[in-house]
């Protein structure tokens, strides 16, 4: 039975049935040797300890394929097959502990490189400091994803970008390049941290303060009209952290006798929030010289231009609300606190609240795995969150390692599950075919504007959504026939008739033609940064071609079944490729075997078996 998602697919690309052969005898495509899986409780909610040993889980190269695809945002054949000898575990463990690299420090280095560009090629010198600088924070993305190995911390990072969303398409932020980079720090850096310590890292951060309007935000003055900003006081907890509605353990919404859900938050409990987050304002690389605590108080209001977005918010305590505040589950922060003890007591009873790790299980597995986790798959993650094994709460990485090794997410026998699955964004498909084929530029640059290129085609470019709710709404569903099963589909909102053609179009150029245009030139006349048809970058297919060459086109549709499709390119999708190609190379004169891979490689990201990752 193909999902739901996989209908709605194909009303838009071409019909294929989906039916992925099921493997009895292995777990996840991969032999069940070790496997340890502990039982639930009976208890609402479930309080007994979960746990998957996966410590000598050999998957064979579908289940590599499956389990890399949910854990990266790219991998090479080569990749598939070292994990298919190493095992799941130890590849976790390797990536685990990788060290991590500064995307403030690469950003910098990119920043004055394209200042040294324009030095040395600018005509008029008042140019050379004109620079879009937030485009450089996505050539530090590309130039880290292409060239480094911390593969799995790069993917996680990505899927925290999209809880706790800060964007480049905001007039402010648009040229805070430096903030932007030390912003993602603290997402990347955190990955396989400790929650507590991400959410205070993110409630100040500047930009996130500028973004969710705390920075500068004041205790109330009824006679000045001033009133403390609830807008991060309420995201923080609608967004980040507890959600709307109390949950159960599983993720399910508790409902009160009468079979109503229960409210997290009221307005009233946004309102007391919001005097918590008052005095916050711009930091200091030094905040006890002589300088800063003479001009305090006309720090706290300058222009906020005159910040430095990579140092974090500190308190002004002249402008924070000093009183009572009576806030959720009857929590109540005596007056009087100093205000940064106010914040860390607030953070400390969100991250403690219960809501917490059922929220962001179901957050992290819809965003690595599948879009409707079973109550069972989020139950066992969620206490993951709960406790890593060393009664420790909030340790990510072990969240992280529970998304990536449960069986929902490697248990071959789901791959027909009909809620299973999800789409794939539309900025990772582009990444998986840049990752698993290569990609170089003779520069070594990769200065790839993909607001320009992909952001209003596909609806998605890096670190560019379009509210605080991100690029698409976790709970959206297509109507037809995802929502009439109570299901959702959040990529879907960003698939439609428009995005899907632009999709096809631009993953053909990216495929036979370039990859993307490289902006690493400058023009001297005007300064700003122009394609340099001299560092194209390119894809590496020489494996694939020898492999046609070789033994056909069927092996090659086998090979790009494990790299793109996790072993799941239906029979029926690999004789419409077959077929076309073969009548290609009977018709066509000039057809030869870059033209067969690379309609092969086009056909088969244009087919649903692909775009809905399973």
């Amino acid at each position: 039975m193909p999902t739901v998602q996989t209908m709605v697919l194909m009303l838009l690309f071409f019909s294929c049935g989906i039916h992925a052969q099921v493997y009895n005898d292995y777990f996840g495509n991969g032999h069940t040797i070790g496997v340890k899986v502990s039982s639930s409780s009976n208890q609402t909610p479930d309080t007994s300890f979960h746990s998957i040993d996966g410590s000598v889980i050999f998957p064979d190269l579908a289940g590599a394929a499956r389990f890399l695809s949910n854990a990266t945002l790219g991998v090479d054949y080569e990749e598939i097959e070292r994990v298919s000898q190493i095992g799941i575990n130890t590849w976790l463990d390797e990536q685990m502990a990788l060290p991590t690299e500064s995307y403030l420090e690469l950003y910098k280095q990119i920043h004055y490189d394209i200042i040294d560009l324009k030095h040395a090629t600018v005509v008029d010198e008042d140019l050379v400091d004109s620079v879009r600088r937030q485009e450089q924070m996505g050539f530090a993305f590309y130039e880290r994803l292409f060239t480094k190995p911390d593969i799995l911390r790069q993917r996680v990072a990505m899927a925290l970008s999209q809880i706790f969303v800060v964007t480049r398409n905001t007039s402010f932020i648009l040229n805070r390049g430096f903030g932007l980079a030390s912003y993602y720090d603290k997402l990347y850096e955190g990955a396989f941290g400790n929650f507590r310590d991400l959410l205070e890292d993110v409630t100040l951060h500047p930009l996130m303060g500028v973004y969710l309007s705390h920075l500068q935000n004041e205790k109330a003055d009824l006679e000045a009209a001033i009133f403390p900003d609830e807008n991060f006081a309420r995201e923080i907890m609608q967004l980040f952290t507890i959600g709307l509605h109390e949950l159960n353990m599983d993720g399910t919404i508790k409902l009160d006798a009468h079979g109503n859900a229960t409210p997290t938050y009221d307005i009233e409990d946004v309102q007391e929030l919001a005097k918590v987050f008052t005095g916050l304002s711009g930091g200091a690389h030094d905040p006890e010289s002589i300088s800063f605590k003479l001009n305090w108080p006309l720090i706290f209001n300058r222009s906020r231009n005159q910040f430095d977005y990579t140092v974090p918010m500190i308190m002004y305590e002249a402008f924070h609300e000093q009183g009572e505040k009576k806030l959720i589950n009857g929590h109540t922060i005596a007056a009087g606190q100093p205000g940064m003890q106010d914040i860390k007591e607030v953070l400390d009873m969100l991250f403690n609240h219960q809501n917490v790790p059922p929220f962001i299980a179901k957050r992290m597995i819809q965003h690595l795995v599948k879009s409707n986790p079973s109550p069972a798959y989020v139950n066992r993650v969620a206490l993951a969150f709960v406790d890593n094994g060393q009664g420790i709460r909030g340790d990510i990485g072990a969240v992280v390692r529970a998304i990536l090794i449960d069986p929902e997410a490697i248990e071959c026998d789901l791959e027909n599950d009909p809620t299973g699955g999800k789409l794939i964004q539309p900025l990772e498909r582009f990444l998986n075919l840049y990752l698993a084929f290569d990609i170089q530029s003779p520069s070594n640059k990769y200065y790839f504007k993909d607001i320009e290129l992909l952001d209003l085609k596909v609806e998605q470019s890096f670190l560019n959504a379009r509210s605080v709710f991100n690029f698409f709404s976790p709970f959206f569903a297509e109507t037809e026939y995802v929502q009439p099963e109570g299901l959702v589909s959040p990529e879907f909102e960003v698939f439609h008739a428009i995005s899907s053609i632009n999709y096809l179009n631009l993953i053909e150029i990216a495929i036979k033609r370039q990859p993307f245009r490289n902006f690493s030139s400058i023009n001297p006349l005007v300064g700003n940064l122009i394609i340099n048809d001299n560092d194209i970058p390119t894809l590496d297919l020489t494996d694939e071609m020898e492999v046609y060459n070789t033994n056909g086109i069927e092996a090659l549709l086998d090979r790009l079944d494990i790299v793109l499709c996790r072993g799941q390119l239906s029979q029926e999708t690999k004789d419409i490729i077959s077929n076309t190609i073969q009548q290609y190379e009977n018709q066509i004169a000039s057809y030869n075997t870059q033209s067969a891979v690379t309609d092969a490689l086009y056909f088969v990201m244009a087919s649903p078996d692909y775009i809905i990752q399973r």
